[in-house]
């Protein structure tokens, strides 16, 4: 039963005001709040011609925003975009994400100091956000032989 008397084009609508939604998003949402599946399409259809629904370009958004924030690992980025019902434009390639893993986990342990103490909860740490293992035994090889101890 639908929560609104707004048709499913201006529900849509509504979404996508707030941030940029894939065709995958917005047909679940508007399924959620009991549109029906014919009025459903139409929507979709009508908010492609118009250009507010466009997951290529929505795709190479996504991917730049979270490859930009340097804090994720290749292997997140996909995962984070397929929930979305994205395909990943690119991969963040291996060097770059060698180096982002030791600068987010030198910089964590600037704020969790007992970070550098247990070597599972570094690389457990990289590896929720997505970090590939070459990446983490870079990173940890780096912490644990290069950095000395504060005094």
């Amino acid at each position: 039963m639908k929560k609104t008397d707004r048709t499913a084009y201006e529900a849509a609508l509504h979404l996508l005001k707030y941030r940029g939604q894939s065709e995958k998003e917005l047909r679940r949402k508007l399924k959620d709040r009991g549109y029906e599946e014919s009025e459903i399409e139409k929507s979709i259809e009508k908010l492609k011609h118009y250009g507010y629904v466009d997951d290529e370009s929505l795709a190479e958004d996504v991917f730049r925003a979270l490859r930009n924030r340097k804090c994720y690992g290749d292997s997140y980025i996909q995962r984070k975009m397929k929930d979305q019902g994205l395909n990943a434009p690119s991969h963040v390639p291996e060097e770059e994400e060698r180096k982002n893993a030791v600068n987010l986990l030198l910089g964590r342990i600037k704020i969790y100091p007992g970070l550098r103490d247990d070597y599972r909860k570094a690389a457990s740490f990289l590896l929720r956000r997505g970090f590939s293992s070459s990446a983490i035994h870079e990173a940890l090889s780096i912490l644990y032989t290069d950095i000395p101890e504060d005094d």
